[in-house]
């Protein structure tokens, strides 16, 4: 459909109902009416958004029109075929909300700095419950106004019934975390006053706020910042956000791109990727992004995520016990493995088991012991992270040359030939059996998971699940599929060792 001239705010074709609306039955006209009176509002509040944003220098090209689904919220669609590297939304600096703008009070910026970096999105969030509450006063009234007033799919927000349908605790653990600053830096309310000098002979135009904030608009407001903004200045950059950019969806395979404007100052561009044809999503990347941290940061998750992994770490008590699931509790490990004349130096480590010397240097080279480790590791569907088959080859060696060489490049892949037949196999198996704990870990098996899932989409469902509880049950069920494709990698390099 090609655009009709008018400014992009006020065409009809901004705002689409449902298409599966439009052939509803007779019972769903209450529903269809609530849409249709959402879709007008929605087309007031646009309007006035709209015209600020070009009052403050924002552009859009006349063939991109913002639109709204009841179904899905706001999105950018091409109105008419679009080319490859042509511009498709200018946004000024002055049109994003930073935490690093001057008109920050140093107050805020003293409740600001107590922020942890991995919680970045609660240092914007705190900003944006003070425009929130500057309400009429706000330079930015017209797009916090377009903010979503709830976030159901955050698991920060979700119901206990539905934290517990996860099932997985390295989420839920990272639930708690924000969940407990959120409370800790603020507690039952806070407040947070700009001060008598916020207001001065050189910026007279700024308006002087007293914030009461709680955990509740702080996790209201932490939640749009995390969803929406962007580091449009490199990966160690403070992030913004960015009206009408913001409204982008995301994709593996994007149509679009954000750019810093050579010249601009800190303004950036939306450019096309690729050709978009009518009708087409206009589509960014947030990040090759695990489901974890898609459901955290923006409430959602993608079925065979690429990204996504299961995490685990490296633990010699958990290893002992995957040692005994798999049938290798008498498998020599450690020192035990290696041979008599080849023990030298031992090393207790947890006091689980006892490693050589030249083992210990091994994982030490790769990472999993010493002041420099990183334990964290992952699972993903092709396989397991390099790190945990290098270590398990390392600690079923017999010897320093076999330590070695499991612990060197290119160490931890699949069929590598790195290490003797009868040590690849024992490291496989081990790996193997932790895979099932971590599957074991769930209290449901995948299979039931799946009945569920078709029980709650189908027609004549009651409904037994949440929304939130469906999209958690999601969840674990692509939590399962990895560590099912995993097992059945491992067994195939299992059985092709046995040849």
């Amino acid at each position: 459909m090609a655009h009709d001239g008018a400014a992009w705010w006020t065409r009809k074709t901004v705002l689409a109902r449902s298409a599966s609306t439009t052939t509803s039955p007779p019972s769903a006209d209450d529903e269809i009416a609530a849409n249709d009176a959402k879709a007008r509002l929605q087309s007031s509040v646009l309007a006035t958004f709209g015209a600020w944003f070009a009052s403050r220098g924002g552009e859009i090209d006349p063939r991109v029109r913002m639109t709204f689904r009841p179904e899905s919220g706001w999105s950018l669609e091409a109105d008419s075929a679009i080319g490859k590297g042509e511009q498709l939304v200018k946004l000024p600096k002055k049109l994003m909300l930073s935490c690093d703008g001057e008109d920050v009070s140093a107050p805020l910026r003293e409740v600001m700095s107590r922020v942890p970096s991995d919680l970045w999105s609660s240092k914007l969030g705190l900003l944006l419950v003070r425009e929130r509450i500057a309400a009429q006063h706000s330079l930015f009234a017209p797009y916090i106004t377009l903010l979503p007033s709830v976030h159901e799919g955050n698991p920060l927000f979700f119901q206990h019934d539905a934290v517990v349908d996860l099932q997985y605790a390295p989420l839920v653990a990272q639930i708690r975390k924000r969940s407990k600053f959120l409370v800790q830096l603020v507690g039952r309310g806070a407040t947070v006053d700009d001060g008598e000098d916020f207001v001065n002979a050189e910026h007279p135009e700024r308006r002087r706020v007293v914030m009461e904030v709680d955990a509740n608009a702080l996790g209201w407001a932490s939640a749009c910042a995390s969803s929406r903004a962007f580091k449009v200045r490199g990966p160690t950059s403070t992030p913004s956000m960015l009206p009408v950019i913001d409204v982008c969806n995301h994709s593996f395979t994007p149509s679009a791109t954000v750019r810093l404007l050579d010249g601009g100052d800190g303004d950036v561009e939306l450019v096309a990727t690729r050709e978009l044809d009518a009708g087409e999503a206009i589509e960014l990347n947030y990040g090759n992004l695990s489901n974890d941290d898609l459901l955290l940061d923006y409430g959602f998750i993608i079925e065979n995520n690429p990204y996504d992994v299961v995490k685990l770490r490296w633990d010699l008590k958990l290893i002992e016990l995957a040692r005994e699931i798999g049938g290798l509790a008498t498998a020599p490990i450690g020192a035990q493995a290696a041979e008599e004349s080849l023990k030298g130096t031992t090393v207790n480590v947890d006091d689980v088991m006892q490693i050589t010397s030249w083992q210990h240097a091994a994982l030490q080279r790769i990472g999993l012991v010493g002041d420099a480790s990183n334990v964290e590791l992952d699972i993903h569907a092709h396989g397991v992270d390099k790190k945990l088959l290098a270590g398990l080859r390392v600690l079923y060696s017999k010897s320093p040359t076999e330590a070695s060489r499991a612990a060197d490049a290119p160490y931890g892949e699949i069929d590598a030939s790195v290490v003797s037949p009868d040590t690849e196999i024992k490291a496989l198996r081990c790996c193997m059996s932790l895979a099932a704990l971590a599957l074991g870990n769930f209290q449901t098996t995948l299979e039931e998971d799946k009945r569920i899932l078709k029980e709650c989409s189908s027609a004549n469902a009651q409904a037994t699940k949440t929304k939130q509880q469906v999209l958690a049950i999601r969840f674990r069920v692509e939590k399962k599929k990895i560590l099912s494709g995993a097992m059945a990698r491992l067994n195939e390099a299992i059985a092709r060792e046995q040849k």
